[in-house]
């Protein structure tokens, strides 16, 4: 009896030492293993970097003519994971940076987004820390105040032959069918109208074009 006693003891202590052991290493594996994951996904989404955003934010994402570096301290600094996703997917409109994520009629899915957040993530460590650049005095690549907007026909005249498969998803998205006739119901569409019709002018309540259009993201002209 003593002796069954005895061994119980010395078992529930060994049971508390592994557990203990456990308990200090583990914080560390889960680490290295986020680690691990985070740089796989990198890995993948170097590809999709250099296919789907080298061209305008060159290979390292350094700084380009008339485009802020993203390879930079201080912006990875400034913006967590989740904004990336979130520019990737939507875009920002007027800038000429296009949504990416499928939802938005793009060609990327969420996971995809995710293994290309963790490639310009990657970056933080050896970024350069860049200083803020002053407003560039010259005509805005993507977009001017005096351009006019000539609607997605004529945009789709040149680029549905070179981005024919992007033309075609964004052409059968319900931003491009469905996104002012969504708002016909309500009684007032000017809070609704600037995102649901591209080229919203607040003063003269007038817009360019009815839904999504090209030129709701890339802007005017």
């Amino acid at each position: 009896m003593e002796k069954k006693i005895f061994l119980a003891m010395i078992l529930t202590v060994a049971i508390a030492f592994f557990l203990t052991i456990y308990w200090l290493l583990e914080p560390h594996r889960v680490k290295v293993e986020t680690e691990k994951m985070r740089s796989i996904a990198a890995e993948k989404g170097k590809g999709l970097y250099l296919t789907h955003c080298s061209r305008c934010h060159g290979e390292t994402g350094g700084p380009q003519r008339r485009i802020k570096a993203i390879n930079s301290k201080n912006y990875l600094q400034a913006v967590d994971d989740t904004i990336l996703q979130k520019i990737i997917e939507r875009g920002i409109p007027r800038t000429g940076m296009v949504a990416l994520g499928d939802k938005e009629g793009g060609p990327l899915n969420p996971e995809q987004i995710t293994r290309l957040v963790a490639f310009i993530r990657s970056w933080e460590k050896t970024a350069p820390s860049l200083p803020e650049e002053a407003p560039s005095k010259e005509r805005s690549v993507f977009i001017d105040e005096e351009v006019a907007y000539v609607g997605s026909e004529s945009c789709n005249g040149c680029h549905e032959a070179l981005n024919k498969k992007h033309v075609d998803t964004w052409s059968k998205s319900p931003m491009t069918l469905k996104a002012f006739a969504s708002i016909q119901g309500e009684k007032d569409k000017t809070k609704c109208t600037p995102c649901h019709a591209t080229g919203y002018d607040p003063e003269s309540k007038t817009y360019k074009e009815k839904n999504v259009g090209c030129e709701a993201c890339h802007g005017p002209g």
